[in-house]
């Protein structure tokens, strides 16, 4: 699969929140048992507010987005969104291998975390070879140890 990661500017916003709100549809249902408008806004801006975010295009068209953040001993995933008209199609599992190939490369771990909810990212990451390490109220965390 051939793909690049071009830095998201000001103007992709509108298009990685409506993104965001594809993507998470079902999850926000499962989670709090509605859509809540408020925090989705407020999942966008503190996502926007982190940074790390690249827009994914394969074969020039934007089917994502992943947030990434380069600390000192750990590749953090922030935030991975694949459309869903193109889950399922093997663009995340290239983009996470991809990840921790160039992570191990400089010696660092990977780590990640997803919903309690989103079992099928659990599911993808577990296949993948990440742990599971922790969990909070919300989230299971994951790493991928270096090699």
């Amino acid at each position: 699969m051939n793909y690049r990661l071009v830095p998201a500017t000001n103007e992709d916003q509108s298009w990685l929140e409506q993104l965001r709100r594809a993507v998470y549809r079902d999850l926000f249902f499962a989670t709090w048992g509605d859509w809540d408008e408020a925090r989705h806004q407020r999942h966008c801006s503190e996502c926007w507010e982190r940074g790390g975010i690249f827009c994914i295009e394969v074969d020039g068209s934007r089917v994502g987005m992943i947030q990434l953040f380069d600390h000192p001993e750990t590749v953090e995933i922030g935030e991975i969104q694949i459309s869903p008209s193109h889950q399922g199609q093997g663009v995340g599992t290239v983009l996470i291998r991809d990840t921790v190939h160039s992570a191990h490369a400089k010696g660092k771990k990977v780590s990640l975390c997803t919903g309690l909810r989103n079992r099928r990212a659990f599911t993808l990451y577990k296949r993948l070879g990440f742990r599971h390490v922790g969990r909070t109220d919300t989230h299971d965390l994951m790493e991928f140890p270096q090699s």
